[in-house]
């Protein structure tokens, strides 16, 4: 569409399947601050419809077309609007004042995209609690700006195009999109991922190149680690070259291994996790998450003292919110510790780490509660030889 003064500022682009349990906060809370809501539904059978019928002003049903580019690529050919704004039903824009600088900036600037920040929430009993990211969320409404791939579908590299033919900048802004969507309960999970191991299989198998290969190979271990089939996602992520990987994204490559060194814990490899620990150090990547794992592993390898030390700095790490991607859970560090020391023969440390202690585990203070109590342990218990 051509860039006209006249049109609509921003459309709300979305598509939906069984979203029943968030949708109505998603659309209640962006209703008042965009021009357009368009919902593409693809089978829903949970209710989704009627609530998406209440806030779009286009709203269709279609047959799921075995592709979330397509899909996608459908709303936003029903977008009236000069800018596009992406959203899942499981994802929502809570802040008022977020939602006025998503505007300030849209009609003061020319833009080639806003990259907003997205939160993902992950499962109560994961390891990483959180992990936040800047995604590409708005662009123009444009005939090139299309999304590409089945499953995981991107549209960076026509954002790119489109900036080197057109300008317009590309920002990052600091308004947060809260997702749910790994967050939901395992048999919820179980319903929404493994209908999408085909497709993922089949990118994976008719990959173009190796560097599409081993995203797929990645996404595939992501989905069966949720999946809790950790020999699986063992087996995929082993086949990824990290070092050529980090090439392309050096945050998937990390993210994979740290998928990896997970797995091999939970089959009981613990020489395999702290290799992998070793590899993924040299990358210098000061993430909370390495160290807690790194940490781990050296108790499980007899290496006390320096696990010890690992833990510590991770505990630190994750203090330092503002800087981590990826932040851990802490009452699963609680109950991770206890299982480790109780591993090691460690009973009376164990002991100690409690799941009610208020002096450690109040509001405001989860982590640094946590800190004391291995500082604690440490002074009390660790022997003079180790």
């Amino acid at each position: 569409m051509p860039h006209d003064e006249a049109r609509p500022l921003l459309s709300l682009c979305m598509i939906v399947k069984n979203e029943a349990e968030y949708l109505e906060t998603c659309l209640k809370l962006a209703r008042p601050h965009v021009d357009e809501i368009v919902v593409i539904d693809t089978g829903s059978t949970d209710g989704t419809q009627d609530i998406a019928r209440r806030y779009a002003d286009v709203f269709e049903e279609i047959e799921w077309p075995n592709s979330f580019a397509a899909a996608r690529n459908y709303s936003l050919d029903r977008a009236s609007g000069r800018y596009i704004l992406i959203l899942d039903g499981d994802e929502y824009i809570a802040d008022p004042q977020g939602w006025s600088l998503i505007r300030s900036i849209l009609s003061e600037r020319h833009i080639a995209a806003l990259r907003l920040k997205l939160l993902n929430l992950l499962p109560l009993n994961s390891l990483v609690k959180a992990e936040s990211v800047y995604q590409e969320r708005i662009f123009p409404n444009h005939p090139i700006l299309r999304y590409e791939r089945k499953v995981h579908n991107q549209i960076y590299q026509n954002i790119v195009r489109y900036k080197n033919e057109n300008g317009g900048f590309i920002i990052d802004v600091p308004v947060e999109i809260t997702h749910f969507g790994y967050a939901h309960n395992y048999d919820k999970i179980i319903g929404k991922y493994t209908r999408r191991i085909p497709l993922l299989e089949e990118e994976y198998d008719q990959a173009a190149n190796l560097t599409m290969k081993y995203y797929y190979a990645f996404q595939l271990g992501v989905v069966y680690f949720m999946l809790k089939d950790f020999e699986k996602a063992a087996f995929f992520l082993e086949s990824i070259d990290f070092n050529q990987m980090g090439k392309d994204n050096m945050m998937n490559a990390f993210y994979s291994q740290v998928l990896l060194i997970q797995s091999y814990l939970e089959l009981g490899e613990y020489n395999k996790a702290l290799v992998c620990c070793n590899q993924l150090l040299s990358y210098r990547i000061n993430e909370p998450v390495l160290y807690y794992l790194t940490g781990i592993s050296l108790l499980l390898n007899d290496k006390v003292k320096e696990g010890i030390s690992f833990l510590i700095e991770s505990l630190e790490l994750n203090m330092k919110k503002d800087k981590t991607r990826f932040l851990l859970n802490d009452r699963i560090v609680l109950k991770n510790l206890k299982i480790v020391f109780e591993k090691i023969g460690w009973a009376d440390v164990a002991n100690q780490i409690s799941f009610d202690d208020k002096r450690y585990y109040g509001a405001g203070s989860k982590i640094n509660g946590i800190l004391k109590k291995i500082q604690y342990c440490i002074l009390q218990t660790l022997p003079e030889s180790q």
